[in-house]
């Protein structure tokens, strides 16, 4: 049987510890307690950035879905395959064959331990922690793993570091999976995104903007301006902090030009509706850059042709 996996039980930390901004830190016994902490207290999110495919027909696809009384159950079929992220495995497990259960517990161990109560001892760990990365002029994007099958529903996973409002823009893109940097969590100070200059507002595009800086004085100006209110920012949300302000309530003042980063798994034919989407000449600047770097890193293959809407 033809079966096939992306990520690893240490992807699974990964995903959870960005949330600390730690998810570069490894404690194998740490990481497996962690395993079995997300699962027995439903904290899906991490699970969902490990992918599996195995070949099947439409009617198996159809049939595990029919066997199953869960009306949040998402799995797909694309080129022969059925595509399931490891949370909707985890609650399909029942319902799928040994082969796929023994696969499992071999790529999973931890997980495999977390889910049926029988431990293995063991632990996988991802293959690298990036592939590869490339930098725009607002952050940086990196390709944490792929499983290329040649289908629609083949999966990326990647780690980006941006603006908030570049995130902000990101996230609308929904058919994928998403875990990002707390400020409830962190202790480390904020960094900050500042343009080289201010662009002007585009002519016949009210929520766009042409390449070039408005006039000087003014854009020296308010450029001063900028990293003079956000240094402010940054000082205040320190004071909060050190006044025992909650880190909840303290964040709220950081404005949107903070960087963030966060993880996002996500199938072919979403990826190329991102790319699609984000690099029209009305989406915004930092974005476009970010979507001309992932198809450098992965390429464009217009697999959401195929979507009417």
């Amino acid at each position: 049987m033809d079966i096939y996996i992306m990520g690893s039980d240490q992807r699974i930390v990964r995903c959870a510890r960005v949330s600390f901004a730690i998810d570069d830190k490894v404690d194998v016994e740490r990481d497996k307690k962690l395993i079995k902490y997300l699962f027995d207290n439903r904290h899906a999110s991490p699970f969902e950035h490990v992918v599996i495919a195995y070949r099947a027909s439409k009617g198996e696809w159809l049939n595990l879905i029919e066997s199953l009384n869960n009306p949040t159950f998402q799995a797909y079929y694309s080129g022969g395959y059925l595509w399931l992220n490891l949370r909707n495995l985890i609650n399909a497990i029942d319902s799928i064959g040994r082969e796929i259960k023994e696969f499992i517990k071999e790529k999973l161990p931890a997980v495999w331990s977390a889910v049926s109560g029988e431990p293995t001892g063991n632990y996988s760990m991802d293959r690298a922690f990036l592939f590869q990365s490339l930098k725009t002029s607002s952050g940086w994007v990196g390709l944490v793993d792929k499983l290329e099958l040649g289908t629609e529903m083949d999966y990326y996973t990647f780690v980006v570091e941006c603006p908030l409002f570049v995130a902000r823009q990101w996230f609308r893109h929904r058919f994928g999976s998403y875990n990002e940097v707390s400020r409830r969590y962190v202790s480390y100070e904020p960094s900050f995104y500042i343009p080289e200059y201010l662009r002007r507002q585009a002519k016949k595009n009210r929520q766009a903007s042409e390449d070039e800086p408005i006039e000087e004085p003014f854009n020296s100006t308010l450029l001063g301006k900028i990293k003079k209110y956000t240094q402010e920012l940054k000082a205040l949300y320190t004071e909060m902090i050190e006044r025992n302000v909650a880190k909840e309530i303290a964040r709220g003042i950081l404005p949107q030009f903070m960087l963030t980063r966060f993880y996002w798994t996500v199938p072919r034919i979403s990826l190329d509706n991102f790319i699609r989407l984000r690099i029209h000449e009305g989406a915004q600047k930092e974005i476009r850059e970010f979507a001309k770097a992932i198809i450098e890193l992965v390429g464009y293959r217009e697999a959401d042709r195929i979507i009417r809407l």
